[in-house]
């Protein structure tokens, strides 16, 4: 005989779900259940990382094991979902907002530098015309003066394009950098056929670096590596001719982008990477420059991805940019400290079981 004071179970659930939720206590009201079921499909979205995925699916888990099914923790159970959903961005935003504030700055400096040049120019000139000597003499002079005058500020629009496309903490390219360079890389690789490989690198347990050292170490850390990477660009660059160019892409992360060179030739070079920066004695200094601790190892995980091999149909820089991500995951989920080269035989859903990034 039907029951008719339960309920009936969301659409999206399964008898096997719904049975498991309902012995773990989940209400039977449709927004538990339908907020329980959207949160744990979320793994399969391709826009999220795999350190968000991570952070939701461990939500979910302290809700059910929490028990707390009040409407107060109902709303703040969505609150912290949007938050994980929205943190990337936000941080990129903020990244953005105080490069943008930098460059600013750096303009202001230039402008302010230039005052005292116009008006230079402006004395030179009224000289010149008050001289009494020959019209085409005080027209040379004046001339002369200009054209010094264009030269400089075309010499300071080179020092603001170089500004914008530079990480000031690391000094190599930033994420504006990758785009423009990555993806005059691509088109260049997709009009001539040739191979094109992508290195994504990130700092293992960088998060507990920070905790344990501070941010200031923890920006010291970054520099180390950006500098250590400018060298590995100018080592192949030199010996080999191979054009290396390494970004910080945010955060913990960078990026090599690597013309012409095939997947397997990119992970032997990724794995050399990995071994340089991980033989480097990193010493932390005081705000005085004096060392307070030295011997301290970093440590990279790096993700090999190549444009025709890897992307298919799909060969642009999304996709391949995604290929190198999954497979800088694949690498921390089997232990960190080591390179993958992109296998997509790998789902999402059974390296979300191993360990997330960090």
């Amino acid at each position: 005989m039907k029951n008719d004071t339960q309920p009936p179970r969301p659409a999206s659930c399964s008898e096997h779900l719904c049975a498991t939720l309902d012995r773990l206590g989940v209400p039977r009201e449709s927004k538990w259940r339908g907020l329980i079921l959207y949160m744990r499909s979320i793994k399969e979205y391709d826009f999220l990382d795999a350190a968000q995925k991570e952070l939701i699916q461990k939500l979910v888990v302290s809700v059910l094991k929490g028990k707390d099914f009040s409407e107060a923790r109902f709303r703040e159970l969505v609150r912290q979902n949007e938050r994980i959903l929205h943190d990337p961005w936000r941080r990129k935003m903020a990244a953005t907002l105080k490069e943008t504030a930098k460059l600013v700055g750096e303009m202001y400096q230039l402008f302010g530098r230039r005052r005292g040049d116009v008006e230079d120019l402006e004395a030179t000139t009224v000289q010149a015309v008050e001289s009494g000597k020959e019209i085409e003499e005080v027209i040379g002079n004046i001339r002369t003066g200009f054209r010094d005058m264009l030269a400089i500020m075309e010499k300071d629009v080179d020092i603001l394009q170089e500004l914008s496309l530079t990480d000031a903490l690391t000094g190599i390219g930033n994420r504006r950098a990758f785009d423009q360079l990555a993806g005059e890389a691509l088109e260049t690789a997709g009009r001539l056929h040739d191979p094109l490989s992508l290195l994504m690198i990130d700092i293992d347990h960088f998060k507990v670096f920070n905790d344990e050292h501070g941010h200031r170490i923890g920006d010291q850390a970054l520099a180390t590596v950006g500098s250590l990477l400018k060298d590995f660009a100018e080592d192949y660059a030199t010996k080999d001719g191979v054009n290396v160019t390494p970004t910080r892409y945010g955060g913990e992360e960078f990026t090599v982008v690597l013309p012409g060179v095939a997947k397997e030739q990119a992970g032997e070079m990724a794995d050399i990477l990995r071994s340089k920066i991980g033989r480097y004695h990193f010493v932390i200094r005081d705000v005085g420059g004096q060392i307070v601790s030295s011997g301290i190892k970093i440590k990279v995980s790096i993700g090999v991805a190549e444009l025709l091999t890897d992307c298919g149909m799909a060969a642009d820089l999304a996709h391949l940019v995604d290929a190198a991500d999954k497979a800088l995951y694949q690498a921390k989920a089997q232990g960190r400290d080591r390179v993958c080269l992109y296998d997509p035989s790998l789902s999402s859903e059974s390296l979300r079981k191993k360990n997330g990034r960090a």
